[in-house]
């Protein structure tokens, strides 16, 4: 789409008070549903927009992850930092480099309203590793930083919070919650591991042993206050929120797979012998990956839809436009029938353009 029609379409959502098609979290939203439900891409005549090779460089702790969509820019990680190019143009926007790419791992990115946050942690410690918070503009310019002593296992950010966890052999276990515009501490939780999930603020926290062991109990929380709304004795790990927000998609320690009532944690339904953190829904349907499999199961029931192998190892996968992208195949959503069409790599879909990054290469394509 040229940028002058892409703006115009901005510009009416906002005036009809319609939502703008992004891809501004890993899982496109802090549910991680990895579903866009606005895109308009098609896969049977893609056409590459543009193309950019991304930082390489022998020595680095840093690497190449799933893109994402805002601010009318594409972030994507390298081996150097984080770069970001215009969604239509490919025009190199944002250049922001690690002051050592050797102590510092591969950022979660999600932007939250004119901010870039980063979450990552250092390389050299295995017993003592710390964590670190940067939020930077759409120049690449440091707005704050945190350094934290416990490593980030998981993120979230939502309703105005960065909410991370993590624990070390150095480093007892906790929550902790910041304010997105300055940093600012919120609230934390000791002995508390966050699922990375928010299902519109609702965010599930598993109990521990203060060492990454489940103590049998989940609190989900209200992310910005920190004040619990219900708690279960069972040890969920939350993978993914219905785009609706009614339902968290979890897992337990036995290996079963359960859709949970978000407001209340009653069990839904549970399968046995179906966990995996690979999920995606678009409602209707959860669809998980493991291995070199993909399979859809009914998000009512938990009954099975379809399944189909793929050639090669499945990676986590994304939704849009009734299309079921896989690292590999592109299925159709509704019946996992392959379209012909093959993607490897990481593929989220913003509007009327699909972004691919497979190795060192980010791609844009429109249809």
């Amino acid at each position: 789409m040229p940028a002058r029609r892409r703006v115009a379409a901005v510009l009416s959502s906002l005036l009809l008070g319609l939502p703008v098609p992004l891809w501004d979290h890993p899982g496109y939203d802090a549910e991680d549903s990895h579903f866009n439900p606005h895109a308009t891409i098609t896969v049977g005549s893609l056409t590459k927009a543009w193309s950019a090779n991304l930082r390489q460089v022998d020595e680095s702790c840093s690497g190449f992850s799933a893109p994402i969509v805002a601010a009318d820019q594409v972030f994507v990680t390298d081996r150097e930092g984080v770069s970001s190019y215009g969604v239509d143009s490919g025009d190199l926007r944002l250049r922001f480099t690690w002051d050592d790419a050797m102590d510092n791992s591969t950022p979660r990115m999600a932007v939250a309203g004119n901010l870039l946050i980063l979450a990552n942690g250092g390389c050299n410690s295995q017993s003592d590793p710390d964590g670190q918070l940067t939020a930077l503009d759409f120049y690449g310019r440091t707005r704050w930083k945190l350094r934290l002593d416990p490593p980030i296992d998981t993120v979230v950010v939502d309703k105005g919070v960065v909410l991370v966890s993590g624990w070390s052999p150095s480093d007892f276990e906790q929550v902790a919650a910041y304010r997105v515009t300055d940093g600012h501490p919120l609230w934390s939780r000791q002995g508390y591991a966050s699922s990375g999930v928010s299902a519109d603020g609702l965010v599930p926290l598993q109990k521990t042993d203060g060492s990454g062991v489940p103590a049998g109990e989940t609190t989900a929380v209200d992310i910005v206050t920190g004040k619990p709304r219900w708690t279960r004795p069972a040890s969920w790990q939350v993978a993914a929120a219905s785009p609706a927000f009614g339902r968290f998609y979890a897992t337990d320690t036995s290996g079963a797979l359960a859709a949970l009532n978000a407001g209340t944690g009653a069990v839904l339904w549970s399968t046995p012998g179906k966990a995996t953190s690979l999920m995606a829904t678009d409602g209707p349907r959860l669809y998980l990956a493991a291995g070199s499999a993909v399979s859809a199961v009914d998000a009512a029931t938990g009954h099975a839809l379809w399944s189909r192998r793929l050639p090669a190892a499945a990676v986590q996968p994304t939704l849009a436009a009734g299309l079921l992208f896989t690292g590999g195949p592109v299925l159709t959503a509704s019946t996992g029938k392959p379209t012909g069409v093959a993607l490897p790599g990481s593929v989220v879909a913003a509007g009327g353009l699909l972004y691919q990054v497979d190795g060192t290469h980010l791609t844009a394509y429109s249809s």
